[in-house]
This record gives structure tokens, sequence and C-alpha cells, in this order.
């Protein structure tokens, strides 16, 4: 037994363990999956589902129509292994190159073919949650299919896109396919990037109603909140694509850039600088809320910690923290504002102004106990820790005399 098969082996178990856990849930959670709406608990279940519980039947039909073709051509299969989530069918016969090749060839097929007729099937389902298993199964057995294996064919001795490409043997046969192959793929990456294969999540029934309402109407910020909704639901491909169309209609919407530097940061799993950059631009075009000024301001911080820029993070954040014409930073809950207390103590800390960062997430953790945001007053001891263990010494939170104290925005 190779390397690779026991590899191969060892995943397979930890998967199956995995599969059989997930389908206990699913059974035991059934009626909650057939009702309606889907909500983020739901779609992060389906997710793994469409792994975990649709790849073995693709495997097994993957394999079968390798063992289809041999049969056609006249060979025999000597033998047929099945591993849950990995296959392969040893033949025996006499096969020309050509044949060789639909033998080959007939796996991925299938596969493909598989995940379309779950789709097909599961769309007709009343339950928004199947309906997204299926969406998602698809697109995992066309990601497999067509990226995956293919790539992973490059760096193993084994895999039936060796025999695919085997330009020497069926350049013809192999030169179509490349250009076939990379049609689909094309495809696929544009009808990904547009969000084909996303379902937003909703909490309640009543929630997803208010948004396919909102999302009817002509109103430019109603809109806007329905982009928000879904990208909040875990549908941030169609929330730029929506927000596009929107800003193409309203060029100098400062609130619709913040929301797709928002979508930004949570493509790219941070903020990077195409989020920070787009949220300067909303700031340049004028929001007209505090809270959204504060949150631009807040990415624009973020980005620079990340880039370790402490000068250019502390300068976002007193922008957010000082009062100018048309903007009040005592008005905002006393939540944003810890958080944006705590992101300036950040910004001290990257400039080595271990006493100014200590006071500053003092001056956050008065305000998160005021709010009654429990985890983020541990979040804040935790980060005063790290201030005095960079310190080397005990820290004071005690303002001093010639700093304003900032009240809370209920007046205690």
């Amino acid at each position: 037994m190779s390397v690779i098969t026991v590899l191969f082996n060892l995943l397979a178990l930890l998967y199956i363990g995995r599969a059989l856990q997930l389908g206990i849930q699913i059974v035991r959670n059934r009626t909650e999956w057939r009702q309606e709406p889907l909500t983020r608990a739901k779609q992060q279940q389906a997710e793994q589902a469409a792994f975990y519980i649709g790849v073995p039947p693709a495997v097994l039909v993957h394999e079968f129509m390798h063992a289809v073709a041999i049969w056609l051509f006249g060979g025999q299969v000597v033998e047929f292994g099945y591993r849950v989530f990995w296959g392969y069918v040893v033949p025996q016969g006499s096969f020309t190159p050509i044949q060789n090749w639909v033998i080959a060839i007939a796996g991925t097929l299938g596969s493909l073919a598989f995940g379309a007729t779950l789709w097909l099937l599961a769309r007709r389902s009343a339950s928004s949650t199947v309906r997204y298993f299926g969406l998602r199964a698809f697109r995992f057995q066309i990601y497999f299919s067509l990226l995956y294996y293919p790539i992973m064919t490059l760096f193993l001795p084994i895999g039936d896109w060796r025999t695919i490409y085997a330009f020497g043997r069926t350049p013809w046969l192999s030169l179509a396919t490349a250009a076939v192959h990379a049609g689909l793929l094309l495809w696929f990456w544009r009808a990904d990037r547009a969000g084909a294969f996303e379902m937003p999540a909703f909490e309640t029934a009543n929630a997803q109603a208010r948004h396919e309402l909102t999302a009817a109407t002509g109103d430019p910020l109603a809109q806007l909140r329905a982009i928000e909704e879904m990208r909040r639901g875990g549908a941030p491909k169609q929330a730029l694509q929506s927000l596009d169309a929107l800003l193409a209609q309203y060029p100098r919407f400062a609130e619709g850039y913040l929301q797709r530097a928002l979508i930004f940061a949570a493509k790219r799993g941070g903020v990077n600088r195409e989020a920070a950059d787009t949220a300067r631009q909303a700031l340049a075009l004028g929001l007209r809320e505090p809270s959204d000024a504060a949150l631009a301001q807040s990415l624009i911080a973020f980005q620079a910690l990340e880039r370790g820029d402490g000068a250019t993070a502390q300068a976002a954040m007193d922008a957010a923290l000082t009062p100018a014409p048309g903007y009040d930073p005592e008005l905002l809950p006393d939540g944003q504002r810890a958080e944006l207390h705590a992101l300036r103590g950040q910004a001290y800390r990257r400039q080595g102004r271990y006493d100014d960062a200590y006071r500053e997430v003092g001056l956050a953790l008065a305000l998160a106990l005021a709010a009654g945001h429990n985890d983020t007053v541990a979040r804040l001891r935790q980060e005063q820790e790290i201030i005095e263990k960079h310190a080397g010494r005990k820290l004071s939170a005690a303002p001093l005399r010639s700093e304003p104290t900032f009240p809370s925005s209920d007046g205690r």
C-alpha cells in the first residue's frame, strides 16, 4: 500500500466521522430544516453538508461512470475501490488511446452530472435550506472537478487528468478538452463572482419578508439597507453586484461607498487597502450619520494597524473622537465609543506610547462597562495586560489633569 493511499484512507476516516456527526445533527433538526427562513446557523450547516454528505455519493457516481465506460469498450473491472471520500477503478483489457481518454473523462462527467442533478432536485424544494444545500453541493462538484482535481493531478502520480491531457496520445481530443475546460472555468469564475452560488440568511421570516419588500423599492437608502442585509446574511458577492448597480445610478452616494468598504473587508477577511481607500472616499463625499463617519475612520485605523502604522491609525481615531461642525462623537452609543477609544489605545501601543495607550483603553473600558458589553470588557482588560507587558511595568488608567473626560451619552 502506497503512502498516498494511506494518507487518503486516514483523511477518509476523519471525514466519515464528521459526516456521521453532521448527519445525526441534520436528522435531529430535520423539522427545523424544513422551516423558513434560511438562518446563518442552517446556512453554515448546509455548507458543511454540501461536502461531508454530498461528496460520498458523488465519489460513487464518479467511479461507477469509469466502470461503465470500461464495460462499454469490452473491458473488465478487476477492482472497484470505494473509500467513501475517494475511490478508484482498476480496468483490464486492451484499449485505444481514445478509449482511455473516454474512460478517464467519464468520471469527471459523472461528478458534474451528479452535482447538477442534485441542484435541480433541491431547487424544487419548498425549504430554502435544502435549496442552499443543493446549490453549494453543485458548486463544490464544479470546483473539485474542474479546478482542484486537475491541479492535484499535476502533483501526484495518479489521476484522470494525466490521461485526459495526454497530448502525445490524443492531441486533438486533449486540445478540444482544454478549450472547453477553459471556457467552463471562465463561466464558473464569473458566476461565482456574481454570487450565483450564494443565498442570504435571515434570522426570522419577518426579516426575510422585509428584505424582499425593501429590495423592490426605488429608494436608494432602502436599497442600501437590503444590500447590507445581504452582506450580513452571508451573500457578499450578491451584495456587491447590487451595490455596483446602485452606485452607477447614484455615483456620489457616500453611504454606498461605506457599504462597499465593508463588503471588501468581509471578502478579504480583514481591512485591506482597497477597503480603507473606499472608506476615505465615503468620508470625502460626506457621510450623514456620525456613527457612519466613525465606522469609516475605524476601517482606516484597522488597515493602518494591520500595516503596523500606529501614527495613521491614531490620526483616524483622533478624527473620530474630535468634535467637528455637524459631528459630535459624544452622541455615539457607548459601545461604539468604547471601540474607538480601544482602537486609539492600540495605535498608541504601536507607537510605544504605553501610558497613553493604557489610559485610552481605560476610557474604553469605562464606556464598555456603562454599555453592559461584557465580552468587550474582558477583551479590553486583556489589552491592558498586553500593554503592561510591553511596557514592562505597572501602569495607571488615571487621566492626566489636562485631559478631558468622556461622560457616557446618557449623562453618566
